[in-house]
């Protein structure tokens, strides 16, 4: 197809803005039955604030006017500067007409100008018990390069179905294995006295977690400047940040962190951001309670709110064991697919 136009996704340009995140809907609804649609207020906020930490580019494919797909590439400026993050959508009404290979060739171009040789992507797989999920992405990317590096198992939390029994039992037998540590929980900004510490679990988050061999994903930058970058961000984004940390009482050391996102213009739905116990603290059921405590407070902040959705390495035995006591359930495989730009 011949006459697609790429355009740069103008965050003042209303009609183009409203267009591509109507798109995005279109593919969620299609692709993916049961996961969060895409708020209209948070991707408008997303256009117009990011962390320093990182570059964005968006651009739209328009087709005699209409917007039939589109593009977001996120580049790490303080770590991992060989990367860009690609994440790419065409209407399922427009597919099979060369939209998504011109898309895929225009962010691969635009990542190898900004010095990317590595460009890490996703599609899904269904699994056994949830809803099929549309497969396409997969021969696509492989078709196009990109190898299969990592598996995910994307999961839900139905909050509505949870017992509050079962839980407050696991919450109890897990504090009776977590003697000498203390809880502390905050909404959008840390204590001042933890930044140092948070800073250091989330570059944990880059190294710690089971990955693939080939996946290309390389120690992280963090420092208490970032992790206030990221709240300032957050915040003036109207996200609702709900984090839970435990210390070890005696040295003070941060044994581990979870923290929820909810986004503007979005109740149903809340997603998990880190979820990290220190490897010197493990085997004390500290991300039993982190899960539990957390998933309280949100409850308590929006109780109406039903689903939490997380995402674990598939071979990450230990802290599926923990999601799954707690409530949540196969939705989908995500698929991590990386291709080196000649």
């Amino acid at each position: 197809m011949s006459d697609i136009e790429m355009l740069p996704i103008d965050p003042l340009d209303a009609d183009l803005v409203s267009a591509w995140i109507a798109m995005q809907n279109a593919a969620v609804a299609h692709d993916m039955p049961g996961d969060e649609t895409v708020s209209p207020a948070h991707q408008r906020l997303r256009l117009l604030l990011h962390p320093a930490s990182v570059a964005v580019e968006r651009y739209a494919a328009r087709v005699d006017g209409l917007v039939v797909g589109g593009y977001e590439l996120v580049l790490f400026l303080k770590d991992n500067q060989h990367l860009a993050n690609l994440e790419l959508q065409v209407h399922p009404e427009h597919r099979r007409r060369g939209v998504g290979s011109a898309l895929l060739a225009h962010a691969e171009a635009r990542a190898a100008a900004h010095g990317r040789d590595t460009v890490l992507t996703g599609v899904i797989d269904s699994v056994d018990g949830a809803a099929p999920v549309d497969h396409s992405g997969q021969a696509f990317a492989a078709a196009r390069g990109y190898k299969n590096v990592d598996n995910e198992i994307h999961r839900r939390n139905d909050l509505f179905a949870v017992e509050d029994d079962d839980l407050a039992r696991l919450y109890v037998e897990a504090w009776e294995k977590a003697a000498g540590y203390e809880l502390v929980q905050w909404v959008n900004h840390a204590p001042e006295d933890l930044v140092e510490g948070i800073a250091a679990m989330r570059a944990r988050m880059y190294t710690d977690p089971p990955m693939g061999e080939e996946l290309d994903i390389r120690p992280a930058v963090y420092d208490a400047e970032r992790v206030r970058d990221e709240e300032r961000v957050r915040a003036d984004r109207g996200e609702l940040q709900l984090a839970a940390a435990v210390r070890h009482v005696e040295s003070g050391e941060i044994a581990g962190l979870t923290d929820l996102l909810v986004w503007p213009g979005q109740e149903d739905h809340a997603g998990q951001n880190d979820t990290i116990v220190d490897p010197a603290h493990r085997g004390h059921r500290l991300g039993t309670i982190l899960k539990i405590a957390n998933q309280r407070l949100l409850r308590s902040y929006r109780p109406r709110l039903r689903y939490v959705h997380t995402w674990n390495a598939e071979v990450n035995s230990h802290m599926i064991a923990i999601n799954e006591a707690v409530g949540y359930r196969p939705l989908c495989r995500d698929i991590d697919v990386q291709k080196k730009l000649a």
